[in-house]
């Protein structure tokens, strides 16, 4: 039978029409099945991440406590229970005493470390597993099931050393150190003498920033002199340039370097430290805040001829406040990565300048510690001072 051109137009047309409904069919579900593979992709991630994250602090705690303890059940019992303070995939990271291993790390010609099991022990390996067979149990897929993936098993091997350890305590000393824990600039501790001007004393022994952070470093030294071998540890001190043209030399007679080294690492002792704080807090404090000095100084000493050979060199910068004089310290920071040292910085109550700090700490392989009192000043130091004697290896 013949068809008119109407006939043959409708016909065409249906064909057509069927088709693009195939098409649109299929790539809906094109686009869901790939919506569905991108969540999961996300999440596998998220969970490497944190399973990362758990690996390295469990070995990092380990070998930290090995260096002070000497005991190789004590190390694994703090990779197990620091394991167990991290969250993967929602749920605590539970790993056994056969997933810890004690032994060294060997510095090889390429510069890079190989575990074994020799001895003296000075290094811990965690491997941490996420399948059914261990107590953590295999990380679930949110749309994989479709698909036949019910679930993923990441795994993370990590190791940490710990090294003769070579630390500069870089410590601002500007002015604002005097000032109380309120945070307002020139609010002073009660009982600071008013005349001729309060920039004329030195901070108060109780409720100043300088005696906070003394309260700070005596526990930080109590502590790092446990570590075996005790790391030695040089103290520099910085502000700004303060000569006889400002105004603080008018009212004080005082001027002041930027930089001072106040203990140096050859022949240094933690009541050295100790002694040159209580010093330094005994008398004037001046200067604004020329953060990029300090690390120059840091820097200085932790590439100087001092420094033992293959010892793990690290920065502990503080700051109260924000950098207001010389270079930028964050480029100073890229000056620091070159001769591979770690800063680790720690910012004090909420007016300090975090965000610098923490990509000084960030580019360095350092950790980035804020403080908004003296209860978490002190907490921070306490930290330090507990991870400083390990390093990650693999």
């Amino acid at each position: 039978m013949r068809r008119f051109p109407s006939q043959q137009r409708e016909s065409s047309w249906s064909s057509r029409s069927g088709a693009m409904t195939v098409l649109m069919v299929f790539s809906i579900v094109l686009f869901l099945v790939t919506a569905a593979f991108s969540v999961d992709v996300a999440y596998m991630q998220l969970v490497r991440s944190e399973l990362r994250v758990a690996t390295d602090a469990a070995a990092k705690a380990a070998a930290a406590e090995l260096s002070r303890s000497q005991s190789d059940a004590d190390a694994i019992q703090e990779a197990i229970d620091v394991a167990n303070a991290n969250t993967v995939a929602g749920r605590p990271l539970a790993i056994q005493a056969s997933d810890v291993q004690i032994g060294r790390a060997d510095l090889q010609p390429d510069g890079s470390w190989e575990f074994t099991n020799g001895m003296p022990h000075t290094a811990v390996r965690v491997t941490a597993l996420m399948s059914d067979a261990n107590p953590t149990g295999s990380a679930p897929l949110f749309f994989g099931r479709l698909f036949g993936l019910r679930n993923f098993t990441p795994q993370r091997v990590s190791t940490a050393s710990y090294f003769e350890q070579e630390v500069c305590l870089v410590i601002d000393r500007s002015h604002s150190m005097c000032f109380d824990l309120t945070g307002p600039a020139w609010s002073y501790p009660p009982g600071t003498p008013t005349s001729p001007d309060e920039i004329a004393y030195p901070p108060q022994d109780s409720g100043s920033r300088w005696e906070t952070l003394e309260d700070a470093v005596d526990l930080f030294l109590t502590i790092v002199s446990g570590v075996n071998p005790a790391p030695r540890i040089a103290l520099v001190t910085w502000a700004s340039d303060m000569d006889n043209s400002t105004y603080e030399y008018s009212i004080t007679g005082v001027t002041s370097p930027a930089v001072r080294y106040e203990v140096p690492l050859a022949g240094s002792t933690y009541s050295a430290i100790s002694n040159a704080l209580t010093y330094r807090g005994n008398n004037v404090m001046i200067g604004a805040t020329n953060m990029s000095a300090g690390m120059e100084a840091g820097i200085d000493v932790l590439t100087g001829p001092d420094v033992r050979p293959n010892a793990q060199v690290t920065m502990v910068l503080m700051s109260d406040g924000q950098w207001n004089k010389g270079s930028n310290p964050v480029q100073t920071a890229n000056d620091a990565r070159k001769e591979g040292i770690i800063i680790h910085t720690v910012s004090f109550l909420d007016a300090a300048d975090q965000q610098d700090m923490q990509k000084i700490a960030t580019r360095t392989g350092g950790r980035h510690y804020h403080a908004s009192n003296r209860d978490e000043l002190i907490a921070a130091f306490e930290d330090l001072a507990r991870i400083l004697p390990a390093t990650l290896t693999d």
